[in-house]
């Protein structure tokens, strides 16, 4: 006998191994092994006429000699929500999630789990203690989607994209440096919109329509029905956006003076307002059959503004908050005790205009609100962010929810904690990806730190989570200058239209903005649209009005960073490019004098010229010990493009030149990844802060152009040993230590003779105690 070719050889062992993997195989239950008191029951609706029952714990039913596969697909009628038990072999069990088909008979659901089947095995789905009764179709197996829509309530956890970037918050904390545009851009637009919007009844609506007593409640009953019979998935089907224009909207946020947009991805109600692959209540199957956030998405970028999606669907605020709400019925009334149109099921759809859909899909299965983190709807969360990023690459992300853990509302544990981590680092990898291994992304939770700290069980992760992020508070400006870059979210009107809301005015908008800026803030404006997509032409008028301001003031705004002060009685203060900005919110003719800009300071030096932005004539002024005191001329023309007569003639901006130019530490430019940022130190040194590190090999660097350049640094008993390099050649060790009392800007390094152009200067932490680095000095 020849032997057999070796390719040959190969080929077989392929055909055989191919027979025991299953791409999809579908196995009904009626020809499984029946355990305990399991029993087939007649459904002719069921792919082999029969379901098997299984009531109480210990009824299961066994698949035997199954093929290689992956996932599991177990269609399912039940009338009740929780879990059943799945096990391969001799292997732990696997619990699994169910809801109500709305039927023992005729109405099937599928469970789908990723598990591992090796060839030959056994299956067994079987009720444990506490798990529910349903009636078992079928299984299918195999690998990949089986052709089936995904499970959202048993999703595996989501995994990290592979990059730099662990899920933790120290190591977060020493890679992530905000992005250069993020510091640039400042003021931000915000579509505030959903469905939430077509009633025009304020913000929350879909948690307040289901609670009697509330406005909501009653407008949806006089103006819809009620809840039992119009609930919050009528909304979503029959708002309309025929007046949505997003190109024109995209060049009113322009005009307006805003550097990047974000857009709605999906707020608490849970509906997603794009073509989501884990949400099938979306814009574009439900509604307006649009996918919103990819036509804002490409708007945008085309119109040169960057751009964010927001995600309020988090799990403290939408399992706990808004669908437990909706699991209820009215207390009193003709209605009492008639439940709300959550407890529908995919079966009540029959013959309307949702048949097919799933309510639970969009209002969750009926479950109590504790321990949120942990529910099925968390990793449902994670993964339709996941597909979001993914579809749309945004350039920010912003979470309407806790980075910690530690705060209780309304009754629920709010946050991200642990999944914070995950979330950011996954995102952060996925942003290198697509833009070939530039850090340009930016994420934004809430609470850390400040009024509403939600790290009061950890305060020890409070430096790192900063570092890790850009935090966000909403309307709340923070009190001071802050070490790291921040968001302040605010809304021109409601957070959704509600009819006859009040437009904040242009100059208010100004000065809320000027604050964030001063203290190294970024704003982000809600301009609220009506249901139908719309703007009100009060508003449109504003937006106008903030942009011709910003069009002549916005040296002082874009691409600046904090002075050593923020402000003083309605002035904000700000650097840009060696300047010194101070914007008068609030000027009622004459002259002004600017306490903080009195001589000997650490950080203004002589002052050659005043300027008022927008005239090319300089202004006289006295420089002395009380301050700076500026000449303005009552007969100064307000801004003529502008509508708002107090914004144009109160608001003004004075460029300040004075022979202290330095770059700061923390200057456009710099780059100080593992470093801590200190401000407000009231030391002595420039511009009143510091970037710091204590760990040995950390690097600060900062680009600059010139044939010159000096190193200021404090010294300090303690300190430690820095290398300067330029251009990375090694040019000094420095020991900034000193045995003395502590000297702020000190020229620690000096090199004159560079060839003319751009060059980098790095400061290499060497040890043996903690760094600063203060500023440098460039002699072009």
């Amino acid at each position: 006998m020849r032997p057999i070719p070796i390719f040959l050889l190969f080929l077989l062992i392929n055909v055989f191994t191919s027979l025991d993997a299953a791409e999809k195989q579908s196995f009904e239950s009626g020809k499984a092994i029946l355990i305990g008191s399991a029993a087939k029951v007649s459904d002719n609706k069921a792919s082999g006429g029969f379901t098997v029952s299984l009531t109480k714990p210990d009824d299961g039913i066994k698949f035997s000699n199954l093929p290689t596969a992956h996932k599991l697909a177990i269609r399912y009628a039940s009338e009740k929500v929780g879990m059943i038990s799945v096990a391969v072999n001799d292997k732990p069990v696997h619990k699994v999630n169910v809801h109500s088909s709305g039927s023992l008979t005729g109405s099937f659901l599928n469970a789908i789990i990723d598990i591992e089947i090796p060839a030959h095995a056994t299956l067994t789905i079987s009720l444990s203690p506490g798990d529910v009764a349903l009636n078992i179709d079928r299984i299918l197996i195999g690998d990949g989607d089986l052709g089936l829509q995904p499970d959202i309530w048993n999703l595996p956890p989501l995994p990290v994209a592979s990059g730099p970037y662990p899920a933790d918050w120290k190591g977060l904390s020493r890679i992530y440096t905000v992005p250069d545009w993020w510091r640039e851009a400042k003021f931000g637009a915000w579509a505030h919109w959903d469905p939430q919007s077509m009633p025009e009844q304020g913000d929350w609506y879909a948690r307040g329509m289901y609670m009697q007593g509330n406005g909501q409640y009653e407008y949806n009953l006089k103006n819809f029905g009620h809840p039992s019979e119009y609930g919050y998935k009528d909304i979503c089907h029959n708002w309309v956006i025929n007046k949505w224009k997003p190109e024109e909207l995209m060049d009113l946020y322009v005009e307006m003076g805003a550097r990047y947009f974000m857009a709605m991805g999906v707020h608490h109600d849970n509906f997603d307002c794009w073509n989501s692959a884990y949400q099938p209540w979306n814009s574009v199957n439900v509604g307006p059959k649009q996918d919103i956030v990819g036509i804002w998405e490409k708007i945008a970028r085309q119109h040169g503004l960057r751009f964010g999606i927001g995600f309020h669907n988090t799990p403290g605020r939408t399992w706990g908050q808004f669908m437990t709400v909706r699991y209820t019925s009215d207390k009193s009334g003709p209605k009492q005790g008639v439940p709300y149109d959550a407890l529908q099921t995919i079966l009540d759809g029959k013959g309307k205009w949702w048949e097919g859909m799933d309510p639970v899909d969009l209002y969750g299965p009926a479950h109590d609100k504790k321990d949120p983190l942990h529910s099925p709807f968390a990793n449902q969360f994670m993964w339709r962010v996941d597909d979001a990023i993914t579809k749309y690459h945004p350039d920010m992300i912003y979470f309407d929810e806790h980075a910690g853990d530690s705060q209780v509302d309304l009754g629920v544990h709010m946050g991200l904690g642990f999944l914070a981590p995950s979330l950011i680092a996954n995102y952060y990898n996925k942003s290198l990806q697509w833009n070939h291994g530039k850090m340009e992304a930016v994420i934004n939770l809430k609470a850390v730190g400040g009024r509403y700290n939600s790290f009061q069980n950890n305060p020890e992760l409070l430096p790192l989570v900063d570092r890790s992020l850009v935090k966000s508070t909403e309307a709340i400006i923070e009190p001071e200058i802050m070490a790291y870059p921040f968001q302040t979210e605010t809304s021109i009107a409601e957070w959704h239209y509600q009819t006859g809301q009040k437009y904040m005015d242009a100059k208010k908008v100004v000065g809320l903005l000027m604050q964030n800026v001063s203290r190294n803030g970024t704003m982000l404006l809600n301009l609220t649209q009506h249901g139908r997509g719309d703007l009100d032409p009060e508003l449109i008028r504003i937006a106008k009005d903030i942009g011709a301001w910003l069009k002549i003031n916005g040296e002082a705004v874009y691409g600046s960073r904090p002075f050593e002060v923020y402000g003083e009685n309605g002035v904000c203060y700000s650097r840009n490019k060696g300047n010194v900005y101070a914007t008068l919110l609030d000027w009622n003719g004459g002259s002004v004098t600017l306490t903080s800009l009195h001589t000997g300071g650490a950080t203004l030096g002589k002052v050659s010229k005043v300027e008022m932005l927008g005239s090319e004539t300089p202004l006289s002024f006295v420089e002395n010990e009380q301050g700076l005191t500026v000449t303005l001329s009552d007969s100064m023309r307000p801004i003529s493009e502008i509508a708002d007569q107090q914004l144009a003639s109160k608001c003004l901006a004075l460029r300040i030149t004075h022979d202290k130019g330095w770059i700061n530490d923390d200057d456009p430019g710099t780059s100080a990844p593992g470093w801590y940022r200190k401000c407000n130190l009231g030391t002595g040194d420039f511009n009143n802060d510091l970037t710091t590190s204590d760990t040995p090999g950390d690097t600060w660097s900062c680009s600059f152009t010139g044939t010159n350049v000096s190193l200021i640094a404090p010294k300090e008993a303690g300190a430690g040993k820095i290398e300067i390099q330029i251009d990375r050649r090694n040019c000094a060790t420095v020991d900034l230590s000193t045995s003395g009392a502590r000297q702020p800007q000190q020229v620690v390094y000096e090199t004159s003779g560079l060839s003319s152009g751009k060059h980098t200067i790095r400061v290499v932490n060497r040890g043996s105690g903690v760094v600063a680095v203060d500023a440098i000095f460039i002699n072009k």
